[in-house]
């Protein structure tokens, strides 16, 4: 079995869309429901539909990107800063395998991006 999508009610699905294509790989699948459905390179579907009333998420939710190296997170979190808040770098070496990050996409969804050596 393996987790196929993600359905998420935003504010601005157009910010959002090209916050996720930037910055996380996603690429346009389809428009439906007045907002975008994107699929990243595993084939994982993104939507972001439009809401006009937005409901907070539950304390704690977030999503989670995993990277291939450590390096790759600490490049990111450069990147990142240039556009959105940003969390500090959390870097675990050498006593762990563990490097990561915090940060929100335009509409406030809690993103954390990591490496863990796996």
């Amino acid at each position: 079995m393996k987790l196929a999508h993600l359905h998420l009610r935003v504010r601005d699905a157009g910010a959002c869309r090209v916050f996720y294509e930037e910055h996380f790989g996603f690429r346009l699948a389809f428009e439906g429901d007045g907002g975008f459905f994107l699929r990243d390179e595993h084939q994982f579907l993104l939507a972001l539909i439009p809401v006009e009333q937005h409901q907070p998420l539950p304390a704690g939710f977030h999503l989670g990107f995993t990277l291939a190296d450590a390096d790759a997170v600490v490049a990111m979190h450069a990147e990142l800063e240039a556009v959105t808040p940003v969390g500090p770098l959390q870097d675990e070496r050498p006593d762990e395998d563990y490097v990561s990050f915090r940060c929100w996409d335009p509409d406030g969804t809690d993103i954390e991006v990591f490496w863990d050596g796996a």
